[in-house]
């Protein structure tokens, strides 16, 4: 079960937007696997990680974190 849910409507073609997170992600030291339709990815924080998987449909774009740090509000 997901600790956060989120959706958030996207203009633009899904390809750009999973490219700025994908470049964003891996900045930060994280992990990154997925396409213009779903992935996986974690991002290293306060010793711990951001764990979250992600769909796309449509313009919509589908954020669950499985797994965060207490200290992490969603």
């Amino acid at each position: 079960m997901a600790k956060c849910d989120m959706n958030i409507d996207f203009d633009g073609l899904a390809s750009d937007l999973i490219g700025k997170a994908k470049t964003a992600i891996i900045g930060a030291e994280g992990t990154f696997e997925g396409d213009d339709t779903a992935g996986n990815f974690s991002i290293p924080v306060l010793g711990s990680d951001i764990v979250g998987n992600y769909t796309i449909s449509g313009n919509t774009f589908a954020i669950a974190i499985t797994d965060k740090p207490m200290l992490i509000s969603c």
